[in-house]
């Protein structure tokens, strides 16, 4: 149960940590992408950034303690913990609201948590308090598995921005929601965890030498573009929107790489496995379900002005004028 505080704890962690970036982010200049190096000394110039990315730091150390003695997916729900957090904190510390269709998106993400947990305490064993059965993890993954699992990260923003969220300039053109950022972000920053993950499960005898492994470069890589891209997204859209997305993409690329590259094990019992596959088919479709635009609003209608008609002494004035000989 100790494991179970831990990964809520890690959670609320991050909210601090992502209000920490978007306030940090508002009063930045401009950050763009096309502009790396000064992207990166302006975030490096926020003294408020730092804080938010030591609390990051924190946050990731307190995760990957709760997940060596808890399954994969029964840490996911403390997802919906931090949710409550985070639509608190984007509602008082920012003024963002929710339109029905991003509830909604919201609400079914929520429930694909839940049916992940649920396809693991359906088990028979006590999985909340029995260390999950993982093979040893290698010191040098397969240079197939390691492109399976960073090639993604790296396409999948790249994919977003020019085929699917391209601004659109000009009098029909309407702010992006975030699901772009949130989800190039949340690839990125799952496969830092990923690799932290993996840093953590090394055997005693190969942590001494993490550096001449790759989860280290890796994790480091990884979370600073993650980071990056998630800080421009927050600088121009709203936060409950971009971390969820960013929390849901992040979580679920975790789970299935984690599958790959350290054995993360999935119900042996047809009707668990089925309802595990069904909840990260409902996770993927709560990201699609967000709105990719944000809200038109109307703007209201000027009320015609009647010209001023002229008073009837004015006019006798100019009709009774006569000019002078």
């Amino acid at each position: 149960m100790r494991a179970v505080v831990l990964a809520c704890a890690a959670q609320a962690v991050y909210v601090v940590a992502f209000v920490m970036f978007k306030t940090a982010a508002r009063g930045m200049p401009p950050l763009i992408a096309r502009r790396p190096f000064q992207t990166v000394g302006r975030i490096l110039r926020s003294r408020r950034w730092l804080i938010g990315f030591v609390i990051l730091l924190a946050g990731f150390a307190m995760g990957d303690l709760a997940l060596l003695s808890l399954p994969l997916a029964t840490a996911l729900p403390a997802y919906g913990f931090s949710l409550v957090l985070l639509l608190l904190a984007g509602s008082h510390r920012f003024g963002e609201r929710l339109t029905a269709p991003e509830w909604a998106a919201t609400v079914i993400a929520a429930l694909a948590m839940g049916l992940m947990a649920l396809s693991v305490l359906l088990e028979p064993g006590n999985v909340l308090h029995d260390t999950p059965h993982r093979p040893p993890v290698a010191a040098v993954p397969p240079l197939w598995e390691l492109a399976v699992v960073v090639v993604p990260s790296l396409v999948i923003p790249v994919w977003m921005f020019c085929a699917r969220d391209r601004v659109v300039m000009g009098r029909h053109a309407r702010p992006l929601t975030g699901v772009a950022y949130g989800i190039g972000a949340g690839a990125l920053l799952g496969t830092a965890e990923v690799f932290g993950l993996g840093m953590a499960l090394l055997p005693k005898e190969d942590r001494t030498d993490v550096l001449g492994t790759p989860y280290l470069v890796l994790f480091l890589l990884a979370g600073a573009f993650g980071l990056g891209l998630m800080s421009i997204g927050l600088q121009r859209c709203r936060l409950i929107i971009l971390v969820t997305v960013v929390t849901v993409t992040a979580k679920l690329h975790m789970l299935l790489s984690a599958t790959l590259l350290y054995g993360e094990p999935w119900p042996h019992d047809w009707m668990l496995l089925l309802l595990r596959m069904a909840s990260v088919l409902l996770a993927a479709t709560a990201v699609a379900a967000y709105p990719r635009h944000e809200r038109r609003r109307r703007r209201p209608v000027p009320t015609p002005v009647e010209p001023e008609k002229p008073s009837a002494y004015v006019g006798r004035r100019r009709r009774n004028t006569v000019p002078s000989v």
